[in-house]
This record gives C-alpha cells, sequence and structure tokens, in this order.
C-alpha cells in the first residue's frame, strides 16, 4: 500500500510537471516581448562567458570593435523585444567577432512552435552573385509568370539589393573577411532570413530585370499557403528520379550525405561529400578509392561544396588519401580554460570539461594545448591517389571542410575549382562546440572552445581558402539549370587528357 502511495504520489508531481511545461509551450509565441530588463542580463551572461572561454574574441577584431559591439547591444535593449527582434541583436552583437562556429540559433520552444505551422512568407527565393546581385532562383507565387528563375532583382520596396544583402549579411557569423559563407545560407534561406529581418507585409514592390534587359516595377503578393493550398493541383508522378525509386529511405540519406560514381568511358570520376559527420563512414572512402586504383581512373571529382564540415578525423583520412608526401594538418590546437566558466547553462558541460581536463596539455595560465592532430607530422596513404584531383568548393564549404581544402591547396596534382571556402584559411575555432543558453530568451549561442590554426605560414587576411579556377553562378546558369563549377572541372579534365 505504501509503494502504491508512493508511486501515485510520483506520478502526480510528474501529470503536474507535463502540465505546466503544456502550457507554458501553448502560450508561447515567437511574437511574445520579453522586457529590456530580462534581455540585458542575457547579453551579460553571454558577453561573460564570451570572455571567459572564447579562445580567438579579438582574432581579427580589436577589443576596442568588440566592445563597442556589446555597447551597442546594451544601449538598444531600452525596451522590450520578442524572441525573433532579439535573435537579430544577438547576430549582429556576435558578427564582429569574426568567427562563424560563435552563432546564435532560436531557443527550442520557438522550433517546437513552428512544427507543423504555415505561414505567410516573403515568395521569392533568391541567391547573393557577386556581392551586390539577387537572383530569383524559385518563385513560391507559382501564378506569377512574370518574375522567374534567373531574374536579376534590382530592389524590394526602397530597399537596393546591395542595401538588402548588407543588412542580411550580419545574420550569419562568418570566419575572418569570407562572408561566402553568410552568402551561401542567406541564399539557401532566403525567404526566412528576410521575414525575420526585414518582417513580413502583404505586398512587396519588385524591381527586376525582364527576358529583355528593361528594367520594371511590379507589385507582388506576399505568400500565403492557405490560399494556395486551394489552389494547388494534385501532383501526378514519381518525385524521385528513377535511379533512387528503388532505395529504401536510408540508402537515399546516405546518399544525399556521400556518393560516388565514375562515368561510362572510365575517363574520371565524382566524389560528392556533404557532409564529415559521422555518416561518412572511412570504409566508404577506402572503398571509393579502392575502385579508383582497380578501374585506373586518371580524373577524380570531389564536390565539397555543400559540405559544411564535421569530423576532423574523417577530413584528416581524405586528406592522406590525396596528399603524396608527409604533411601536417593543423600547426597548433588550443584553448583559453581547462574548465568552462558561465552562468548561463551550458549543453553537455560535464562532458565537455572531461574533455578539456584530459585532452589538453597546459602551456601557460591561458593557453592549453590540445593532444591530438597538434604539429604531427601525417604520411599519406601507402596506395594513395596518383591521378589527378578537382576539388569543387563553394561558400559552404566550412570547417573540417576548409581544413581538407587547405592541406590539399597548392599540390601539383590539385585544383581547387569553385569559390572562396566559407571556413578560414589560416584557421578557425571549433573540436568542442557547446551551446549556452541564454537564461531568460533560451536562445542558444555557440561557444568554441579551441582555436585551430591550420599552417602558420598560411597569410593571416581573413580570407578562405582561393580557389586556382574561380567559377561563379550566374543569371544565366541559375536560369538554364546548369552547375558552371562542374562544367569547368570537366573542361580541366578534357584538357589535360588533350595535352596528354
Amino acid at each position: 500500500m505504501k509503494n502504491i502511495t508512493i508511486f501515485f504520489f510520483i506520478g502526480l508531481v510528474c501529470s503536474l510537471l507535463a502540465a505546466c511545461s503544456a502550457s507554458n509551450s501553448v502560450s508561447y509565441t515567437p511574437q511574445r516581448k520579453m522586457s529590456a530588463e530580462q534581455l540585458r542580463k542575457d547579453v551579460q551572461v553571454m558577453e561573460l562567458t564570451l570572455r571567459r572561454n572564447h579562445p580567438s574574441l579579438n582574432w581579427y577584431s580589436s577589443d576596442t570593435v568588440i566592445n563597442a559591439s556589446f555597447q551597442r547591444a546594451y544601449a538598444l535593449l531600452k525596451d522590450s523585444m520578442n524572441e525573433i527582434e532579439f535573435k537579430n541583436l544577438i547576430s549582429e552583437t556576435l558578427f564582429p567577432i569574426r568567427c562563424g562556429h560563435t552563432s546564435v540559433r532560436f531557443s527550442r520552444r520557438y522550433y517546437q512552435y513552428q512544427t507543423g505551422r504555415r505561414t505567410k512568407s516573403f515568395p521569392l527565393g533568391l541567391k547573393i552573385v557577386n556581392d551586390s546581385t539577387l537572383v530569383v532562383t524559385a518563385n513560391i507565387n507559382r501564378r506569377d509568370s512574370a518574375i522567374k528563375t534567373g531574374t536579376q532583382i534590382l530592389a524590394v520596396d526602397k530597399f537596393t539589393a546591395r542595401a538588402i544583402i548588407d543588412t542580411l549579411l550580419p545574420m550569419v557569423s562568418i570566419d575572418g573577411n569570407s562572408k561566402n559563407f553568410s552568402y551561401q545560407n542567406l541564399s539557401n534561406s532566403f525567404p526566412t532570413f528576410f521575414n525575420n529581418r526585414m518582417g513580413i507585409k502583404n505586398q512587396y514592390q519588385i524591381v527586376y530585370i525582364d527576358s529583355n534587359g528593361n528594367v520594371k516595377n511590379k507589385l507582388t503578393q506576399v505568400y500565403n499557403p492557405a490560399s494556395d493550398s486551394f489552389r494547388r493541383r494534385s501532383f501526378t508522378g514519381n518525385p524521385l528520379p528513377p535511379q533512387q525509386q528503388e532505395l529504401s529511405s536510408r540508402q537515399r540519406r546516405l546518399q544525399s550525405i556521400r556518393s560516388f560514381s565514375i562515368d561510362s568511358t572510365n575517363t574520371y570520376a565524382v566524389l560528392r561529400l556533404n557532409s564529415f559527420g559521422p555518416a561518412l563512414k572511412k570504409h566508404f572512402l577506402k572503398k571509393s578509392f579502392r575502385q579508383l586504383r582497380k578501374k585506373k581512373i586518371e580524373h577524380l571529382i570531389i564536390d565539397v561544396r555543400n559540405n559544411g564540415g564535421g569530423l576532423i578525423k574523417t577530413s584528416l583520412y581524405l586528406t592522406k588519401q590525396i596528399q603524396r608526401r608527409s604533411f601536417v594538418f593543423a600547426d597548433s590546437i588550443y584553448s583559453k580554460q581547462r574548465k568552462i566558466k558561465s552562468e548561463a547553462i551550458v549543453t553537455k558541460k560535464l562532458i565537455y570539461n572531461l574533455g578539456l581536463i584530459f585532452l589538453s596539455r597546459k602551456v601557460n595560465d591561458s593557453m592549453y594545448a590540445f593532444r591530438f592532430f597538434r604539429n604531427k607530422i601525417y604520411q599519406p596513404r601507402k596506395k594513395e591517389y596518383t591521378g589527378n584531383v578537382y576539388v569543387l568548393t563553394g561558400g559552404y564549404s566550412f570547417s573540417a571542410t576548409t581544413l581538407f581544402a587547405a592541406s590539399v591547396k597548392g599540390l601539383d596534382h590539385v585544383t581547387i575549382v569553385g569559390e572562396e571556402t566559407g571556413g578560414g584559411y589560416y584557421g578557425n575555432n571549433g573540436v568542442f562546440i557547446p551551446e549556452m543558453i541564454l537564461p531568460n530568451s533560451k536562445l542558444r549561442v555557440r561557444l568554441p572552445l579551441y582555436r585551430i590554426v591550420n599552417n602558420k605560414a598560411y597569410p593571416k587576411n581573413g580570407s578562405g581558402v582561393l580557389p586556382d579556377v574561380e567559377v561563379k553562378a550566374s543569371a544565366e546558369s541559375i536560369r538554364e539549370n546548369r552547375d558552371p563549377k562542374m562544367e569547368k572541372a570537366l573542361e580541366l579534365i578534357l584538357q589535360q587528357k588533350a595535352n596528354n
């Protein structure tokens, strides 16, 4: 009887807690305001945590610039804000640190609230081209036949394309001066960033260039999923290409992460790697390179344009397949502390603290060196690939992907094709990247704990890894749904064959 009473009491408490949690979830909306005092406390906690733990707070910006950024945030917190407004402010405050891994995400309750909801939106998907140009990649309002894919947008309402790009740029943190990472992220989810930063209106005045080269003005409607669903025609046909229709969901998921194919003439192979995460197994890479050697494929295209990074050890393993002589993968990796110091809740704090303690060696009172990768000389695989390699890069090539690109750049048999990587050429911050949860807004701010210097001989000018052959998208290539980077790689392969 006593046990039954105890279980009943525990069940009652759990039910009450669940009810409170559900009540909080129901009462939450992204538009709910938080007081200036609450938000000021969040900024204070974030600033103190970054100053205590971040290994590279002044790597690319002086302390004067960093101080000014925080003081600007405090000055703007004179009134209440909702979560979207506050996240915009935090993004702008973090941007001068110039660390792509020091970024902010919405609270978990924000994403829970948005799950399953379809809300009004800016109707145009836009890609940022050449720093100042916006090109349409999709028009969600399907009945709008004037503004098509490939159309150049000159202005939206009173904002020029350049002004829109400059306004949205700080919404995504970048490494050093490599704006490409922000540009690519903005282009991938343009309506979302535009909605959150510029607000949602019922109509937008669009200035664009039509197919005849004339400047036109058009009043376009906000995308309303409710009315769009009413007009939607039923879909007929299988959305998957024939080669994927027989694959299981797991196989399709893996193929979206990595794929390997050899062309029908055995001239070249394409290795697409969209992540260096746990799903990319060494076995897959080893098998792919074994096929290259077996079939004597002389040209390999490695596509890492959509690879935002992942595990350093996997990036290193790929580098070993390409390198032909001994190499250093990272000059130095060190942290500022051996224990995370923060008033905020830090995710997996115990695990990261144990890692800091057991995987770091004290250099001095403000430097703890990571035991792995640092100043270690690696050897290439005994059966390394002996053909020519073409690495396709873009703004989304980041973190561990940049480590790979930096390590193979300049090799005689490697040509990097595409755009500057989003990750820093000289180095970046990472290895351990917990999140601090700000106490009142519950925004999640990423906190990298180690500084990584790829090679101290590389220029420390804030750039990403620059391509050997630069190729960018254009309004024409977007309109024609062409892949100019892949086209250039194939052109280089044909030239190489002709020369031989």
